[in-house]
């Protein structure tokens, strides 16, 4: 009998302990759900993702850490850092972590922080309401030493149904990205939008040429304003031309600062859509989703999340990917190293293409296939240099081109960034 009225006892502690959890989880998301949409919208992190590491960081909101530095993510100092300081015990003794005026200053830089490294790069390509993606790219690219982080922030998302913050971040951005291509179209001296229209009815392809006043060929891919790269060029000359902010310029179009653009790529001036104009597109030899996705006019990240790939993964010549509705299987995809080894080929001279017409050589430039920098081997490069130069791991370079040991020939291209 004592020992049932001790076991119930026990178990009815449990309960009460896991409902004041719960209260106090809830109380943290009601909190803070605006500022993590409002982050959603301006830096492009899932709400979802930003929440669930507020609440895993901080043990929502109860944590010395949090309380005595408003610190909700526990972002360390590191060397650029010049704000305010608090020395914590966590992976070492007395470690120094960021103080923040207020949990919004913490969560733009959490943000920010994201969004500036380069480990986090491959995170801002997926989905952005692919909050499995994200969790499991977060603890892969080093946030986190816990086995389970990824786990723990996908079964909090999914507890309390965090994921429809995302939506709601989702309509936002759409709206904003609705209400700025409305205004560029208004600022720029394009025909009236019945006459538009009509040259949309004349010509119903995907592309069609436009006239414009700044001095070169305009396009118009899926809806969208385009031009098409004359060499490689860079973003921020685009940007001037178009009076368009640069940064935008480098969101329009799937890319990320230092990057250019390949001869006879479209060029962007408005944002890429969620749908293509087409039901489906075949993928050419030497194509990569990036091109894929600069050739339709779909956001690279939506592209991959229709046709159910995982990220940098590279889909196979001749397969069909779906431009509009949501496949439940991917197509034959390779590894990026594979896609690597067989684009080689396009990097050495012309080479036929699956109709029997001649395709270009891959421009050699700064341009990747998949959107990242290229770097030509110099005649005393080792492998570790170009690591140094680059702020990368020899291991990343080795996985990103396929190499399996590190030795180099002069004017050999390495992808040095993703």
């Amino acid at each position: 009998m004592k020992r049932t009225v001790l076991f119930g006892g026990f178990a009815l502690w449990v309960l009460c302990a896991v409902a004041q959890q719960r209260e106090m989880v809830l109380k943290y998301i009601e909190q803070y759900k605006d500022i993590a949409i409002e982050e959603m919208v301006r830096a492009k992190v899932p709400a979802s993702i930003t929440l669930a590491q507020g609440i895993l960081e901080t043990a929502a909101g109860t944590s010395t850490l949090c309380l005595k530095s408003n610190n909700h993510f526990g972002i360390k100092c590191k060397e650029d850092w010049t704000g305010g300081k608090y020395y914590h015990n966590d992976d070492k003794p007395n470690e120094c972590f960021r103080v923040y005026n207020s949990a919004r200053e913490s969560y733009r830089d959490h943000s920010d922080f994201l969004a500036s490294r380069k480990w986090y790069a491959p995170l801002f390509q997926l989905p952005i309401t692919s909050y499995k993606y994200w969790a499991y790219g977060l603890k892969e690219a080093g946030y986190a030493t816990n086995p389970q982080y990824a786990q723990l922030l996908i079964k909090y998302i999914e507890d309390y149904k965090l994921y429809e913050y995302d939506q709601i971040g989702l309509a936002k951005i759409e709206e904003q990205e609705k209400l700025l291509a409305a205004s560029k179209d208004a600022a720029a001296t394009e025909k009236p939008l019945a006459q538009a229209e009509e040259l949309k009815k004349a010509h119903p392809a995907q592309e069609r040429k436009k006239n414009t006043s700044a001095g070169r060929q305009e396009y118009v891919v899926n809806g969208l304003r385009a031009v098409k790269a004359n060499g490689v060029e860079d973003p921020l000359t685009i940007a001037f031309a178009y009076d368009i902010d640069y940064s935008w310029i480098l969101t329009y179009n799937d890319m990320a600062p230092g990057e250019k653009f390949k001869d006879g790529q479209y060029i962007f001036l408005q944002n890429k859509k969620m749908r293509g104009a087409e039901q489906s597109v075949t993928v050419q030899p030497g194509e990569s989703m990036y091109d894929v996705s600069q050739r339709t006019g779909i956001k690279l990240r939506q592209l991959y999340y229709i046709n159910a790939m995982r990220p940098n993964d590279q889909a196979y010549p001749g397969e069909v990917l779906s431009l509009q509705e949501k496949r439940t299987s991917p197509p034959r995809t390779m590894s990026y190293a594979e896609f690597l080894k067989k684009y080689s080929q396009y990097q050495s001279g012309t080479v036929q293409g699956a109709s029997g017409t001649e395709l270009s050589p891959a421009i050699s430039g700064e341009y990747s296939p998949t959107g990242g920098r290229r770097y030509q081997v110099q005649p005393t490069d080792t492998l570790h240099d170009i690591a140094n130069r680059f702020q990368v791991t020899v291991e990343q370079l080795k996985e990103w081109n396929g190499l399996r040991t590190n030795e180099l020939r002069e004017g050999q291209t390495l992808v040095v960034s993703q």
